[in-house]
């Protein structure tokens, strides 16, 4: 097989992984990740060209009422498994409530799932910096880069749930199973000792100031005490 192509799940016939139709038999593709190694795969494919495992089945339901926030088209309601997504059928991005994608994030079974989710034909996107509307609410988004550091910048609002672009599902799940969030803690966990020991530090040193303050005005009040006395004497002599 020629890199960057597959072979039509209807015709047999190699295509390249990109393209929308079959030029030999004419039937639609979409292209899927291989739940197992992570390479594309033809929806309708029974098994991955390139590790041999099965594919994972994807249940679709009903339009949903919320709208892709690029292209502005109803959603379809999908199930992962056992986990609820919202897919737009025309550029391939997620929906996903917060409980729905920490759930993905943290259960090996349901990143296996997610990986298997079909992807339509790519559709021009604005590359152009922009913040997207929630689908639910109709406010901006906040972008974040997840996990702080996989360069994966995904549409976040905060009471009702993510956006991600397509693909960005299983490049989530790649990054966290080849350790990227494990490698992300350990340096929040290392960036906050470092904060602590700083603080303490400033702490240390605000002491030690405080501490010459206070050992400067005892000694000015005895000064004083002296030099108080010292005049009290002269006084009674000039008498």
């Amino acid at each position: 097989m020629q890199a960057g192509t597959l072979n039509c799940p209807e015709c047999g016939a190699a295509v390249s992984q990109d393209a929308p139709q079959c030029q030999y038999c004419h039937a639609l593709l979409q292209t899927v990740a291989c739940a197992k190694c992570m390479g594309m795969m033809f929806m309708g494919s029974k098994f991955c060209p390139h590790c041999g495992a099965a594919a994972t089945q994807i249940a679709t339901g009903e339009a949903s009422a919320k709208s892709c926030p690029r292209c502005h088209v109803k959603l379809q309601q999908i199930a992962v498994g056992n986990t609820p997504l919202e897919e737009c059928m025309h550029c391939g991005g997620l929906w996903i409530d917060v409980t729905s994608f920490d759930h993905i994030c943290s259960d090996a079974d349901a990143q296996t799932a997610a990986t298997g989710l079909k992807l339509p034909p790519p559709a021009p996107i604005d590359t152009q910096v922009r913040y997207l509307t929630c689908p639910q609410c109709g406010k901006l988004m906040n972008r974040m880069n997840y996990a702080g550091r996989s360069g994966i910048v995904v549409g976040i609002c905060r009471a009702h749930g993510i956006w991600l672009d397509r693909d960005e599902m299983r490049q989530i799940v790649e990054f966290i199973r080849t350790g990227g969030l494990d490698r992300a803690r350990e340096n929040e966990i290392e960036q906050l000792q470092r904060e602590r020991r700083a603080l303490d530090t400033e702490h240390r040193i605000a002491n030690i100031n405080d501490s010459s303050l206070t050992g400067l005005s005892a000694n000015t009040s005895d000064h004083a005490d002296l030099l108080g006395g010292i005049a009290s004497l002269v006084w009674h002599l000039l008498q």
